[in-house]
């Protein structure tokens, strides 16, 4: 069968050193697969409350994960799954008007923050145990936040404000720096994540449907780095290996799905390679996370039947297993993160704004 780089709807093709980015995709992996993948569970069902758009969920420690949704009545929606079911949905003080974005600060505790109804950022912790009382840091905000760990105990959050640029503030030493701008156009709110080498990666989808990333390291923004691409929706980030490495993936304007790889080492788009097309189509870009160290593992919701599909990268091979149904049905973003050694847990929106959660591979 041909194998072949498709990269049309992104950019030519410039291989670079990452192998992730680069790899080859058989052509038939441009659409979905239909066989079931045995060794992803059953989903579960989070109760019958209802949720708004886009959940998202972070690792508190081995088989216990929280998760955050927007509710109907405009507050945060919290939940948690320990080893084997799910809790119940709590509403927390405050209204907001955005998604949340939750992350681990790499000492047990999960935050989760929206913009409230204000503009300001409200931020709820969670202990490891239970959550505090919600506050407010003052912002003009005029998107979802992203959140990501930059060092142990410290948070980083940043959002599109009213202008179009960036806004951002740091957590640390128990309180929230003043929200600073920083000059990147976005057409959509950001994605954050952290690059395991005390450093956050942003990413923005800007003009032209181009994608933007800028590093937080040392106290500082590094640069604006125009990597290509033409996007159709908000890119999603995530940390790859603990030297630096982060892939960030997106959705083009056809709603193919396509991946592109930040090398580590030094801040320059040399060290980011091409998109590369990881075949399938969806209605947003895929949620992805590691299970092992240097391994991916990919969730998205197809755009023909609404159901979920999972692709594995698999680090000690140079390969991904390609797009593979497991089931169940959702209307948008899911949301993966590390579960247990070797297995993730996706938390995904149903079509009647109820949640579920499959673990695997």
């Amino acid at each position: 069968m041909l194998i072949a780089c498709l990269m049309a709807q992104f950019q030519p093709s410039r291989c670079s050193r990452t192998v992730l980015a680069c790899l080859c995709v058989l052509a038939a992996a441009l659409f979905f697969t239909s066989p079931s993948q045995a060794s992803w569970g059953a989903f579960t069902s989070t109760g019958s409350t209802t949720g708004i758009g886009n959940p998202s969920c972070a690792q508190v420690s081995t088989e216990h994960v929280v998760c955050a949704v927007l509710s109907a009545k405009a507050q945060m929606m919290v939940n948690e799954y320990n080893e084997t079911k799910w809790g119940s949905w709590t509403s927390l003080a405050g209204s907001v008007v955005s998604a949340p974005s939750c992350t681990n600060d790499g000492t047990g505790k999960v935050f989760c923050a929206a913009t409230a109804a204000t503009g300001d950022l409200e931020v709820a912790i969670f202990s490891g145990t239970s959550w505090g009382t919600p506050t407010q840091v003052t912002a003009a905000l005029y998107s979802a936040p992203s959140c990501a760990k930059y060092l142990a105990g410290e948070v980083l959050c940043v959002a599109r404000n009213a202008t179009g640029d960036l806004s951002w503030s740091l957590y640390s030493n128990g309180k929230w720096s003043a929200f600073a701008s920083l000059a990147i156009t976005a057409l959509y709110a950001p994605s954050c994540t952290s690059d395991g080498d005390n450093g956050v990666i942003c990413s923005v989808i800007t003009t032209g449907g181009t994608t933007v990333v800028d590093r937080y390291a040392a106290g500082a923004w590094k640069s604006a780095l125009n990597i290509g691409g033409l996007a159709g929706a908000p890119a999603t980030c995530n940390y790859w290996q603990p030297t630096g490495q982060v892939t960030c993936f997106a959705k083009a304007q056809s709603s193919g799905l396509y991946v592109t790889t930040f090398n580590g080492g030094t801040w320059s788009t040399a060290n980011w390679s091409s998109y590369g097309d990881l075949g399938g189509v969806a209605n947003e870009a895929p949620s992805c996370t590691t299970q092992t160290t240097g391994d991916l593992v990919c969730g998205v919701i197809g755009t023909e039947t609404n159901e979920f599909y999972s692709n594995v990268y698999t680090d000690s091979s140079n390969s991904w297993t390609g797009w593979t149904l497991v089931g169940g049905t959702g209307t948008g973003p899911t949301s993966c993160v590390p579960f247990e050694t070797g297995k993730a847990i996706c938390l995904v929106m149903g079509v009647n704004n109820e949640l579920s959660s499959t673990v695997g591979p």
